[in-house]
């Protein structure tokens, strides 16, 4: 019990750390929190500064959390899918709900993209395929995220073993829930 408890703090910490604010504060002088979406990510980030590098920046670093909370966890912790599945979700927990900025984070899909990518890669190539099929369908960025991140749920239950269900279900939540004060737009028709 221990040592999921710091398992979870480890990578809720880890995700945690925001880069969006801390960068867009250093490079432009503003609250990343008070501009543009209000929202502590990488698209913000480009749609505060203007700048695409440091759009780009944010969300390799973002990525680079959820990469780094895994890598660490398996050291640790072990190898077992449970581990990794736990750091995954924590730190994205963090990335979406950083104690350091009173709990207003980012939307958390970069970092798990980047934690995925080391253990289920098909997560990540699955909602890649359904991201580009809903712009060519919307051309809407949210649209996007959000169809895409819903169908992952609907598609992965067929390449995954049983024990990821929860795990995909609790991580596709808490993604979601970060997008519902973007979802009324996104499925705004015309």
């Amino acid at each position: 019990m221990l040592d999921f408890l710091y398992l979870a703090l480890g990578a809720y910490l880890l995700g945690s750390i925001p880069f969006a604010f801390l960068l867009v504060k250093a490079f432009a002088g503003k609250d990343i929190r008070q501009e543009g979406s209000g929202n502590v990510g990488a698209m913000n980030s480009f749609g505060v500064t203007g700048s695409k590098v440091l759009g780009v920046v944010v969300m390799l670093l973002d990525a680079f959390k959820g990469v780094a909370a895994v890598l660490l966890a398996v050291q640790y912790f072990g190898d077992e899918d449970a581990i990794k599945q736990t750091a995954t979700f924590f730190a994205v927990l963090g990335h979406c709900y950083p104690i350091w900025l009173k709990f207003h984070g980012g939307r958390g899909l970069a970092t798990a993209a980047g934690a995925c990518l080391l253990f289920v890669p098909s997560l990540v190539v699955a909602w890649g395929i359904v991201w580009v099929l809903a712009w060519f369908y919307s051309k809407k960025l949210h649209f996007c995220n959000i169809s895409a991140t819903f169908c992952v749920m609907l598609i992965e239950p067929i390449f995954l073993p049983v024990n990821y269900y929860l795990f995909l279900v609790l991580l596709v939540g808490l993604v979601l829930l970060r997008h519902r004060d973007v979802m009324k737009e996104a499925f705004k028709g015309g």
